[in-house]
């Protein structure tokens, strides 16, 4: 709340952010009125050096109300309180400066006004940074963009625990074999933890796992039903489109469907299954042949559960 004087008189008048800058229009209306914000006579200012504020009492306060902030910015309202004497004023002026912005410019809005405040903001990203670490991450670095995005779009705990939840339980059968290729691919050991982050976070993933992580999670699916090839060829395939559900799926019914066409005469190799899966035209008319004969002879239909183009199982009538 700003504190003006009148120059004929040694007392002041405390009025509302309101009254000094709305009451009337454009400018600073009090002060082209005659109004200063600090004392113009001398009884007052002396008055007024007497009461010096000093940046101590500022600190002494920013610790005891906002010990939860950066010592940068507790040091900024220490400045600001030597200059109003209020901790309001100077809570509003540290929320102007360059230190508060570094650490909390997420929150303001373009008007100025805080989405939320910055007790409020933390905590909610203190649930954040518990969910990850429940899957093993421990470095939040490379999260804190995303952290403070879903803290301004309202994202709660629980709703980022649930989406958490989901991802993880959906890879976690993968994450040991993951690491295992890593480990063969580039002779380096590296935690689950941050496997799981590479496949939530792709500044982790470009970071950590130069950007194969994906890949790797197609040769684990292959390579945990006995199937190897090459990483260069996963790579391929997962430019191809190749997701890791389909690849899952794929693998999984690939010994099965090779023995069938064999049972039959008939050679089929896992490429071939691949190349279909992936919407290879001429990959899929040769299923589509090897299934016919199935069909007349053992009545099993060879990979005809199909999405668009793509095969994506092996059916038995």
């Amino acid at each position: 709340m700003p504190r003006i004087y009148r120059k004929d008189l040694s007392t002041f008048y405390d009025v509302t952010d309101e009254e000094y800058y709305v009451s009337y229009d454009g400018g600073d209306p009090l002060i082209d009125a005659g109004y200063e914000l600090t004392p113009q006579t001398s009884e007052a200012q002396a008055e007024a050096a007497a009461k010096t504020f000093s940046s101590d009492k500022g600190m002494e306060i920013a610790q005891t109300l906002f010990s939860f902030m950066p010592e940068d910015v507790m040091k900024e309202f220490a400045n600001a309180y030597v200059k109003y004497g209020d901790a309001d004023m100077s809570l509003g002026a540290t929320r102007k400066t360059k230190a508060y912005e570094k650490e909390f410019g997420y929150l303001l809005r373009d008007d100025g006004t805080l989405v939320m405040d910055e007790i409020t903001a933390l905590s909610t990203k203190a649930t954040y940074r518990q969910t990850l670490s429940e899957v093993g991450i421990t470095d939040f670095s490379d999260f804190e963009e995303d952290l403070n995005k879903m803290v301004t779009t309202d994202v709660s705990g629980a709703e980022f625990q649930q989406r958490v939840d989901t991802v993880y339980y959906g890879v976690i059968d993968q994450l040991p074999e993951v690491r295992n290729l890593y480990a063969e691919r580039y002779g380096l050991e590296v935690d689950e933890g941050a496997i799981f982050a590479g496949l939530i976070n792709s500044k982790v993933e470009d970071k950590v796992l130069k950007g194969e992580i994906q890949t790797l999670q197609l040769q684990a699916q292959a390579s945990s039903r006995g199937f190897t090839t090459t990483f260069g060829r996963f790579e391929e395939l997962r430019k191809l489109g190749l997701t890791t559900q389909q690849a899952s799926g794929l693998y999984e019914s690939a010994g099965g469907m090779i023995q069938q066409a064999a049972s039959i005469g008939r050679e089929l190799n896992l490429e071939t299954l691949e190349e279909a899966a992936v919407g290879d035209q001429e990959s899929s008319q040769r299923l589509q042949r090897i299934n016919a004969e199935l069909l007349s002879t053992q009545g099993l239909t060879l990979g005809s559960a199909k999405k668009g183009k793509q095969v994506t199982g092996l059916i038995e009538d």
